[in-house]
């Protein structure tokens, strides 16, 4: 099955300075490498976990990123915490057999993180290839698979359907930041800028050359890739509606001010982008340069947000309509807030919840569609007071004797207490519980509470609990196959 990415457009010249995703050619005798399918049938949970690979210390080539020294392949994790390592279909061809087959065999991907676009597509991201014990290998193959393992650095996408991979670079979209300068560590980051609508892909890809707005559209064994709007123009933020649109906020290049839109993506060419139709609102905010005018997403639906600082914010509902021509009009008022919050550029733009949150002045703000209203309050006893500890409307504390945790949803007056359920350490008698250090902070990349402890023979383990999903609030270790040694879970994404 052919995985390269199939241009639609003729091909944007960017600088992307990057290598490679093929591997092949050079002194290894391997003309072409492609990871063809990842392995997930069955898999429920994901996680990166560091193994202490003897070639951990491999530093990247220049130019990327230099921080990663660190081998964390993919493994499945099961309902007892046991991480079993994802294998790959393997394409590979050279004139040496054995070698091939070598690679074939044993060849993984060393990945830095992993998100979940929309439910049909995961992100591999900044991967490398990884040969497990390859200093162990005698002449010439270290020499060959070494080669091959530090010449190549990938992001792929992934079909969790079947498990098929999709390389993916600068020229098909992929973001390295979003627009306000924030590369992606945290499952949140990538709102706004990687979204997926009724299957396919979009993505707001800012280089240093080329700011564009891409399509990625699933042809069975290749992607389509189309740009989405006009040279003239960008985007900062692409927020979903599952009524088959994207509301924008657009810039031109040689303006400076924001212009909210609605993009159609099956619409007509030449008349895909609108502009809102303002005729239903509030006549104060009609026309009047002092008003900020946004789109936000929440729950995949978009609505109008306009804001004037001397009279509140208005939300209002968009009705879209495709026929005869694509229209977006701000429709209903669904709530109205007196305070001094309006959106503002670089607030959130996209929420994953039923409600949108903000803090502002002190207080916490909800806007809340289905209850048409919007809450003020101030912050609840356990809640923290900066932003940046909530991960999509939420932050998790953990009480001050480790017994229990707080879920802090800031759509919530109360913060939800979690005991703690420490029996499976008890009844597993190789832990000693005495040894167990103090959990760290939540960990979005995991979405748990993690420390360490020891067995009675001295080896180190993980202990991890989640804070969602069918182990919430268990403390449980995390093992490695038949040992529980050398493991450390950077990064576990919940696939069900």
């Amino acid at each position: 099955m052919k995985t390269r990415i199939l241009y639609a457009l003729a091909a944007i010249v960017v600088a992307i300075g990057m290598a490679s995703c093929e591997g092949g050619g050079g002194k290894s005798g391997i003309k072409n490498i492609q990871f063809k399918r990842m392995h997930l049938d069955g898999v429920n949970t994901l996680a990166l976990a560091t193994v202490g690979s003897s070639n951990a210390a491999r530093m990247p080539q220049a130019k990327l990123d230099t921080t990663y020294n660190v081998q964390k392949p993919v493994y499945s994790v099961s309902e007892d915490g046991t991480l079993v390592e994802i294998t790959y279909t393997i394409d590979a061809r050279g004139n040496d057999g054995e070698l091939v087959d070598m690679v074939k065999a044993h060849m993984r991907l060393a990945v830095k993180n992993i998100f979940a676009i929309g439910d049909e597509w995961l992100w591999l991201y900044d991967c490398h290839y990884d040969y497990p014990d390859l200093d162990k290998l005698q002449e010439p193959y270290h020499s060959m698979i070494k080669e091959i393992v530090e010449k190549n650095y990938c992001n792929f996408l992934v079909r969790r359907s079947d498990g098929a991979l999709f390389y993916w670079d600068g020229r098909d979209g992929r973001p390295w930041y979003n627009s306000r300068g924030v590369t992606f560590e945290r499952q949140s980051d990538i709102y706004g800028v990687v979204e997926c609508l009724k299957g396919e892909i979009y993505s707001n890809c800012w280089l240093t050359d080329a700011k564009m707005l891409y399509r990625l559209k699933d042809q069975g064994d290749e992607l389509a890739v189309t740009t989405m709007l006009a040279s003239t123009m960008y985007t900062t933020d692409i927020m979903p509606d599952t009524r088959g649109a994207l509301g924008l906020h657009i810039w031109y290049h040689d303006r400076g001010n924001m212009t909210p839109g609605v993009l159609f993506p099956d619409g007509p060419k030449d008349n895909n982008i609108v502009a809102l139709n303002n005729t239903a609102i509030d006549a104060r905010l009609q026309n009047n340069e002092n008003v900020t005018v946004n789109i936000i997403s929440v729950d995949n639906t978009i609505y109008a947000v306009y804001g004037r600082d001397d009279i509140g914010s208005y939300f209002y509902s968009i009705e879209l309509s495709e026929s005869p021509s694509p229209t977006a009009k701000a429709k209903e008022l669904i709530a109205h807030t007196t305070d001094h919050l309006y959106i503002k550029v670089g607030d959130p733009v996209v929420s994953k919840q039923k409600t949108m949150s903000f803090m502002e002045y002190g207080y916490k703000y909800t806007f809340d569609p289905q209850a048409k209203k919007i809450t003020r309050a101030t912050l609840p006893n356990h809640y923290p007071s900066n932003i940046n500890a909530y991960y999509d409307d939420i932050a998790y504390v953990m009480r001050d004797d480790e017994k229990a945790f707080f879920i802090c949803d800031l759509a919530k007056n109360v913060a939800e207490e979690v005991m703690i359920d420490f029996s499976a350490l008890d009844n597993d008698g190789t832990i000693n519980r005495s040894s167990m250090r103090k959990f760290g902070d939540y960990n979005p990349a995991t979405q748990s509470f993690t420390t360490t402890a020891y067995t009675m023979t001295g080896k180190a383990v993980t202990v991890i609990v989640d804070v969602a999903g069918n182990n919430k609030g268990k403390a449980r270790v995390i093992k490695s196959g038949d040992t529980t040694a050398g493991t450390v879970i950077s990064v576990m994404l919940r696939l069900n």
